[in-house]
C-alpha cells in the first residue's frame, strides 16, 4: 500500500492482549520513530507500557511510517478465529514456516505470519474482503453454459494488472494496481486493489497547528465469476470501472474483449401481468411461501416521478381495496419476503433489473433464482441449462 491512510490501531487494551515477544518484534522496524516520538520499548523483564504506545499510534504526525500504519491494519484485519484457521492452511500450503505455539492468539499468529511472509497475510485479507462484499451487478456471456475459469499465471495476471493501470492512470487514479484470485468451485472470486483520486483533508495537531494531508486512498473492487453458466458479477465505484473489467478479462482470460455483453438478467414483468399468480412456488421444494412486500414504479414525466408502495403483503392489500394490480408505470425494484422450508424466519430478497438481486445471506442465491427463473423473472439466455439455476448477483442491504 503505497500511500498514507491514517488508520488506527490504538486499543491499550487490544495491545496489551498481544504476546510482548511479538510485540517487540513486530515494532522492531519503527524502534527508532517510535523512540522519537517518547515511547521505547522496556527491558524484556519489564512491562510494556500499552497506554503509553498506544497514545503513540492514536495520534499520528508527518513522519510515521506508511508501512507500520499498514502493518497493523493487516494484522488487526486477519486477527479472527477464521482467519486463524485459513492462515494456518496457507502457511502449510507455501511452506511458511511457523512456530507451534499452543497458547498463540489469532492476533498473535497473524503478527507471526506478517513477520514470516507478509504477502501472505495480505492476500488472506484480501480474498476475506471479496468474499464478504454482497453489492454486485451481473453480466451474462453471449453463450452461456458451463465454463470453467482458466488459469491465471504470473505472467497472465501481470498483463491484466498493466492494461487497468493503463486505464486507472489515465481517469487520475495512479498505477500499481493487483489483482488477487481465489477459487471455490464453483465461484472464483477476484479482487482488483487499486488507488482513488487523491484527496487532500485538513489535518490537527495536537498543538493546534492545522495541516493538510494529501493522499491517494486505496479501493477494493471484487469480481466474481460462476463456471456453472459462465455469468460474472461485478463490484466496483463506476459505470466506467465496470465497463473496464468486463472489457480486461473478456480480452485476456476468454480471448473476446465483447465476451460480457451488457445485457438485461431481470424483469419484474411477470408482478404487472400475472400478479399473485407470480408468486407461486409449488414447484420449488425448499421454498415455502413468498409475498410481495414492496414495489417501485416509475412514471417520469418532466418530475421524474417514482412511486413506492408497501405493505405486509401487497397483492393482499390490493385486492381488499378492490384496487387493480400493478399495471401502469414502469416496475423498477420490488422486494419480496420469502419462507423458506425448515427456517421459522422469512428473509428478504430485493430485485431491480436490469441485473441486481439483493440476499440476506448468500446461501439462498439458488433456490430463489430457481423460482424467479420459472416464475419468468429471469429473461432467457441463449444457451442456458433451465435444469440448473443460476447463482444469483448479489446486493448487500
Amino acid at each position: 500500500m503505497g500511500s498514507f491512510n491514517p488508520r488506527k490501531f490504538t486499543d491499550p487494551d487490544r495491545l496489551r492482549s498481544l504476546d510482548p515477544r511479538r510485540l517487540r518484534a513486530f515494532f522492531a522496524p519503527w524502534r527508532s520513530y517510535l523512540s522519537g516520538r517518547g515511547f521505547e520499548f522496556p527491558a524484556p523483564a519489564e512491562e510494556i507500557d500499552h497506554q503509553s504506545l498506544a497514545h503513540v499510534l492514536l495520534t499520528p504526525d508527518h513522519a510515521t511510517p506508511r508501512e507500520m500504519v499498514d502493518a497493523l491494519y493487516y494484522v488487526h484485519e486477519t486477527a479472527s478465529a477464521e482467519d486463524m484457521e485459513e492462515l494456518i492452511a496457507a502457511a502449510r500450503r507455501q511452506g511458511v514456516p511457523l512456530d507451534d505455539d499452543p497458547a498463540a492468539t489469532p492476533a498473535d499468529l497473524a503478527i507471526d505470519v506478517w513477520l514470516a511472509a507478509p504477502d501472505l497475510l495480505q492476500s488472506r485479507h484480501s480474498e476475506a474482503v471479496a468474499r464478504k462484499q454482497q453489492n454486485f451487478e451481473y453480466f451474462a456471456p453471449h453463450q452461456a453454459g458451463r465454463r470453467p475459469f482458466p488459469e491465471i499465471d504470473e505472467a497472465l495476471r501481470l498483463q491484466i494488472e498493466a492494461e487497468l493501470d493503463n486505464w486507472f492512470e489515465g481517469h487520475r487514479r495512479g498505477r500499481g494496481c493487483r489483482i488477487f484470485v481465489f477459487r471455490h468451485t464453483p465461484l472464483v472470486w477476484i479482487l482488483v486493489r487499486h488507488g482513488l483520486p487523491m484527496r487532500r483533508e485538513a489535518g490537527h495537531q495536537d498543538d493546534g497547528r492545522a495541516t493538510t494531508e494529501f493522499y491517494r486512498p486505496q479501493q477494493h473492487d471484487v469480481l466474481f465469476y460462476d463456471e456453472r453458466n459462465g455469468e460474472i458479477g461485478v463490484h466496483a465505484n463506476t459505470k466506467g470501472e465496470r465497463k473496464l473489467y468486463l472489457k480486461t478479462f473478456g480480452k485476456f482470460v476468454f480471448g473476446d474483449e465483447d465476451h460480457f455483453p451488457p445485457a438485461a438478467k431481470f424483469t419484474l414483468d411477470p408482478l404487472a401481468e400475472d400478479g399473485a399468480d407470480a408468486l407461486n412456488v409449488e414447484d420449488i421444494d425448499g421454498i415455502s411461501a413468498v409475498r410481495l412486500v414492496e414495489c417501485r414504479r416509475y412514471w417520469g414525466g418532466a418530475f421524474k416521478e417514482v412511486e413506492v408502495r408497501r405493505a405486509e403483503n401487497l397483492f393482499a392489500a390490493l385486492a381488499a381495496r378492490g384496487a387493480p394490480g400493478l399495471s401502469g408505470g414502469r416496475l423498477v425494484g420490488a422486494t419480496f419476503k420469502v419462507k423458506f422450508e425448515g427456517s421459522e424466519k422469512e428473509r428478504s430478497v430485493t430485485v431491480r433489473p436490469p441485473g441486481i438481486a439483493r440476499y440476506e445471506r448468500n446461501e439462498d442465491s439458488e433456490l430463489v433464482e430457481r423460482w424467479l427463473r420459472n416464475r419468468g423473472f429471469i429473461l432467457a439466455t441463449q444457451g442456458a441449462d433451465d435444469d440448473e439455476a443460476a447463482t444469483a448477483v448479489l446486493e448487500g442491504a
